[in-house]
C-alpha cells in the first residue's frame, strides 16, 4: 500500500474513532438512521428497475429499522446478556463438579478456573440491567479500537517497509 493510502486510513479511522469516544450513543443512533436511508434509497432503485417485490421489502425493512432500531437493539443486547448470563452460571457448575469429582485438584487452579465465568456473570448482569449505558460502553471501546488502529496506521505510513 502507498504511504498516501495509508493515511487516509488512518485518518478516517481516527476521525470515526474520535467521533464514536465523543458522541457515544449518538453515533449509533447516526448509524441506525443511515441505515434506513441506505435502505429507501435501495427500495427505490428497486423499484425503479421494477424488481417491486424486492423493493417492498426494503421499505417495510426500513420503516422497521427507523422505527424501531433502538428498540431491537436494546433488545438484543438483553438477549446478549441473558445468553451470557447462562453460559456463565453453566461454566461455574462444570467447574465445581470437576473440583468435587477430581479431589486433587488445587485450590489456585480452582480459583483461577473460576475468574474468567465469574468476569462474565458481572458482566452479563451489566448487560441485563442497563441497555443503553452497554451500547454507550461499546461505541466508546470500538472508538478508542478505531483510534488505536489509526495511530498504528500513522505510524506505519511513517515508518518505511524493508
Amino acid at each position: 500500500m502507498k504511504t498516501s493510502a495509508y493515511l487516509i486510513s488512518a485518518a478516517v479511522k481516527l476521525a470515526l474513532g474520535i467521533l464514536f469516544v465523543i458522541l457515544k450513543a449518538e453515533v449509533v443512533g447516526i448509524c441506525i438512521t443511515l441505515l434506513g436511508v441506505a435502505l429507501v434509497v435501495m427500495a427505490i432503485l428497486d423499484l425503479f428497475h421494477g424488481d417491486i417485490a424486492s423493493g417492498i421489502i426494503k421499505i417495510l425493512l426500513a420503516v422497521a429499522v427507523l422505527l424501531i432500531g433502538w428498540l431491537l437493539l436494546e433488545v438484543a443486547i438483553i438477549v446478549l446478556g441473558i445468553v451470557l448470563l447462562v453460559y456463565s452460571i453453566i461454566d461455574i457448575v462444570r467447574i465445581i463438579v470437576a473440583a468435587v469429582k477430581y479431589k486433587e485438584i488445587k485450590i489456585a487452579a480452582f480459583v483461577l478456573g473460576l475468574i474468567e465465568p465469574a468476569l462474565a456473570l458481572v458482566a452479563s448482569a451489566f448487560l441485563i440491567t442497563s441497555g443503553g449505558v452497554a451500547i454507550e460502553w461499546a461505541v466508546i471501546v470500538a472508538g478508542i479500537v478505531l483510534i488505536v488502529n489509526g495511530v498504528i496506521g500513522v505510524v506505519r505510513a511513517i515508518v518505511p517497509e524493508k
